[in-house]
């Protein structure tokens, strides 16, 4: 029938001439299908029907043509071989309706595979329908998780099949995804069939429906190894495992593929919840770096391995300037920009490149030649691929086939039909190649595949570079944990070479961590918390500082690392450089306070996480050098300030009760893990009203974070300790310290400062400590009583050996400064107000420029105190208690503080607390008289 004489089908002599030129026209283009033809003239009247040929067929047209054809062969549609019988000829008729369309110019290519796109989503809804009502009537209806509910199940297309773009013998990509874990139910009774054993049987039917080969043909091909794991995987997924798949494994190649996923049969509405949570993964905000080199690594080794060199001029699907080409250049695109621009979420290809150009992602008039070729490509793979609907995308080397497709698409011979595609196909790889210019692999790739794949082979490349980073301190074990996660999970390229970009920057800081495998440890702890380790690495490429920060932090802080894995969400709110620079005032922070939940119970909740968020904050601030010392323990008192004057305002204790700060507390001296030292004054009226108010107030401040309090209230040093009453009067602290108070009581009073509270009491407060604090003076027999006090402390507590680890109240420790300051203060404070600071660094100044103390002294003191007190912040920042010894092994605060060995720090430390020692005893008993 393909030559201009075969005798024509007597049913075809009453068409007229340009029907019949139109037929002849499609089978000279085809033998498959003039052979059908043959066999069926009367699909050849079918199609020439005006209906036929004016307009693409709908869905609605498709139902409505299956069911006449069903109709007309008097078939069963109940019996499943009968069923699917006819409809494998159906679509046999319907894909030439089709090719009659495209090869008679009746239909633009995008409409063409349009099309064939909706005629396969019917075969498959159909198909479907068959299996699920076999396996349910064998099996029962498959339920959910929950009682009363039902399993779900979804077929999902990628590939040419989920762009809408299939063309005459193009496998469908399939996916299958479930929800719901129960059991099948037959008459209300639950079986031992599983829902995921009942849709891996509707699956497989599903598939061998498609694919089976019989006299009438097949339906289609299916691939189905797009899904997780390929062929190794499971048939079918559930939702959730699919979900986890992408986040934890799924690779650049999986990327690419999901960005043409589209539900086309089954549950629509669990399709739409995959892709939306798949929406990271397949539209990154931030894309990975490794992306246009393991795009190009695809491709060539696709040319390399899988085509050849010669074979490659000829495919114009995979070859140089095919198709794939162009879908390279648009999925690339997409990956890097339509996290930002979700216009160019598409499918489609076409779309994409009409985005790509509103957006001025790409250049206009490249987008037009692309738009233009794809469709030029598609139509020469439409004439291979109708000769046999073989799956091939080969143009013949020669010969009369060649020609039969030259003139198929309007051209005189194949030599003009080749002249012309050869410049198009070039200008394709021109502009493919300058997208991925410069995008070469880095030759170590392998030997990092190798290092994290085989786990007993450290190749030379990386034990070098091991070395270089860690110093030989990090086991192997621990960077293939955190580059890859769990062992046992699977290690994907996409993996390894985000972490070799992300390793780009490893030399830059892995030298500052005093423990580097710890650090490293906690680093996979918190990427696996975070969201995604794909998710972490990506954060930690688009920003360097991320992972600096966070390694730091976890060298530094044990507490931080848990606050972190329980709360991620915190760091990158607290990373951002406009949070770490600013320094918030008061009327600032009392502000966010008072924008917190107004329900009591609530905000207790979000205060903990505040407080959190800001101590990380200022600890990020102070490791970066954006804040010194002095600055971060001044802004964690002012921080407690404001969140105790906006608790007592919610509670009613603004007017009622006097909030008085001691210890490090009333001296703005706060560390992480520090105690607030309090007393609270109250006036004496409604006074167990206002008790039971307080400690609701001090029960909020406490919270319930199993990482500790928010903030830890100390009220033991207000007077008869913990056996007095929580809230004292003006009155009764008058007669305490006329009376009864000792010596120490008004030594702790030198370090008391007014948070907030009644301001009527304020002035109150101000008199007490004039009169019974400073006003009385200090005695020889005071000063020795003091100092025997500091001896004892030196000897009960924190007794060790060496006792200079004790650096707090060991000999020389800090208690000998604030002792010595707080002696001073109370023996010259009647007659200097000047001298009136509770904070002992400001008041070992005073003392030393008021003549009190000698200027060498004062300078020997504030150097060892600020010593000894960056000791104390480290080892309280790291596990947010208070601490007052070294460990016997002082290696980690040696490193914490930049010292070449542990000895050369132990030598400056124990040298600091004996001229400490020296000078405190020189300046309290042998500067006035001479004697000890």
């Amino acid at each position: 029938m393909s030559a201009p004489d075969t005798p024509l089908p007597e049913q075809w002599r009453s068409l007229p001439k340009e029907s019949l030129d139109r037929l002849r026209r499609l089978c000279a283009v085809s033998p498959l299908y003039s052979g059908e033809l043959a066999r069926f003239p009367e699909w050849g009247l079918w199609l020439e029907a005006e209906e036929n040929i004016s307009a693409p067929f709908r869905y609605g047209a498709l139902i409505k043509e299956w069911s006449r054809f069903a109709s007309s062969a008097a078939i069963k549609l109940e019996d499943e071989a009968a069923h699917l019988a006819a409809l494998r000829r159906w679509r046999r008729l319907m894909s030439i309706r089709v090719a009659h369309r495209s090869v008679n110019g009746l239909a633009e290519e995008n409409v063409t595979t349009a099309e064939l796109t909706r005629l396969a989503e019917f075969c498959i809804r159909d198909c479907l329908a068959l299996a699920l009502a076999k396996w349910t009537d064998r099996l029962g209806q498959p339920s959910g998780d929950t009682a009363g509910s039902r399993a779900r199940f979804c077929v999902m297309a990628l590939g040419k099949m989920g762009g809408e773009e299939l063309n005459f013998s193009s496998d469908i990509d399939l996916v299958y995804v479930y929800e719901g874990d129960g059991y099948c139910e037959r008459g209300g009774v639950e079986t031992s069939t599983s829902s995921a054993e009942f849709f891996t049987k509707v699956a497989e039917s599903l598939t061998r429906f498609l694919t089976d080969t019989t006299e009438d043909g097949f339906l289609f091909r299916v691939d189905a190894r797009l899904r997780p794991e390929g062929a190794a995987g499971p048939l079918v997924r559930s939702l959730s495992s699919m979900e986890n798949y992408y986040a934890l494994a799924g690779q650049t190649w999986e990327r690419l593929a999901w960005l043409k996923a589209r539900t086309i049969a089954g549950d629509l509405g669990l399709g739409a919840e995959l892709l939306e949570s798949l929406q990271s993964f397949r539209y990154p905000r931030h894309p990975p770096p490794s992306l246009l080199a393991e795009v190009a690594a695809m491709k060539a080794r696709t040319e390399r391995e899988i085509l050849g060199a010669n074979t490659a001029k000829q495919n114009v699907k995979l070859g140089r300037g095919g198709i794939r080409e162009i879908e390279f250049i648009v999925q690339v695109f997409q990956l890097l920009n339509a996290g930002r621009y979700p216009f160019l979420q598409t499918f489609s290809t076409e779309q994409a490149l009409e985005q790509l150009a509103r957006y001025e992602l790409i250049d206009r008039a490249d987008a037009r030649f692309l738009r233009s070729a794809y469709w030029k490509l598609r139509t020469i793979e439409h004439r291979i691929q109708m000769r046999d609907e073989e799956q091939t995308h080969d143009l013949p080397s020669s010969g009369p086939a060649l020609e039969a497709i030259a003139r198929s698409l309007g051209f005189a011979s194949a030599r003009a039909f080749a002249d012309d595609l050869a410049p198009v196909r070039q200008r394709i790889r021109n502009i493919y190649e300058s997208l991925f210019e410069g995008s070469e692999i880095p030759s170590e790739s392998e030997d990092w595949w190798t290092f994290f794949t085989q786990a007993r082979s450290v190749p030379p490349v990386v034990e070098k570079k091991l070395h270089e980073w860690f110093g030989g301190e990090v086991d192997a074990a621990d960077l293939r944990l955190f580059a890859c996660g769990d062992t046992a999970r699977m290690v994907t390229k996409e993996q390894v070479t985000r972490f070799q970009h992300l390793a780009a920057s490893f030399g830059t800081w892995t030298k500052e961590l005093a423990r580097p495998s710890e650090a490293l440890r906690r680093l996979s702890r918190f990427a696996e918390r975070y969201a995604s380790r794909s998710h972490f690495f990506s954060s930690c490429t688009s920003n360097p500082q991320f992972l600096r920060v966070l390694a730091l932090l976890f060298d530094r802080s044990t507490f931080v690392h848990e606050l972190l894995c329980a709360r991620p969400e915190i760091f990158e709110e607290v990373l951002r450089p406009e949070n770490l620079l600013q320094r918030k005032s008061f009327a600032a922070t009392q502000e966010e306070l008072r924008r917190g939940p107004v329900d009591l119970a609530e905000f207790s909740r979000w205060l903990t996480l505040y407080v959190r968020a800001e101590q990380v904050r200022y600890t990020i601030a102070e490791l970066l050098d954006f804040s010194d010392q002095v600055a971060t323990e001044t802004a964690l008192s002012k921080l407690a300030d404001c969140v105790m004057d906006e608790v007592f305002r919610r509670f009613g204790l603004s007017d009622a009760v006097l909030v008085v700060a001691l210890g490090k507390y009333g001296g703005e001296e706060l560390t992480l893990g520090s105690d607030l030292d309090m007393v609270f004054v109250g006036t004496g009226k409604d006074r167990a009203v206002i008790e039971a108010r307080l400690r609701g107030a001090l029960a909020c401040l406490r919270g319930d974070d199993p990482l500790g309090p928010t903030l830890a209230i100390d009220a033991r040093l207000r007077p008869y300790g913990e056996a007095g009453p929580l809230l004292t009067s003006i009155e009764a602290l008058q007669r305490y310290h006329a009376g009864e108070a000792q010596l120490w009581e008004r030594q702790s009073l030198t370090r008391a400062r007014v948070v907030t509270g009644a301001a009527g009491l304020a002035g109150h407060w101000a008199s007490l400590i004039a009169e019974y604090v400073f006003g009385p003076g200090l005695e020889a027999q005071d000063l020795a009583q003091i100092w025997r006090m500091r001896e004892r402390i030196e000897h009960e507590r924190d007794r060790v050996l060496p006792p200079e680890r004790a650096f707090k109240t060991g000999p020389g420790g800090l208690i000998d400064q604030e002792f010595f300051a707080q002696a001073l203060q109370l023996r010259f404070g009647a007659s200097d107000m000047r001298l009136h600071e509770p904070n002992t660094r400001r008041a070992l100044a005073a003392l030393a420029q008021h003549g009190r103390i000698s200027e060498r002294a004062g300078e020997v003191l504030r150097k060892n105190y600020e010593f000894l007190k960056r000791v104390e912040l480290l080892l309280r920042r790291d596990e947010n208690r208070s601490i007052s010894v070294l460990p016997e092994d002082p290696t980690l605060p040696a490193r914490w503080l930049g010292y070449a060995s542990a000895e050369a720090f132990w030598r400056e430390h124990v040298s600091r607390m004996q001229a400490t020692r020296q000078v405190v005893r020189e300046e309290l008993f042998f500067r006035e008289n001479g004697t000890n």
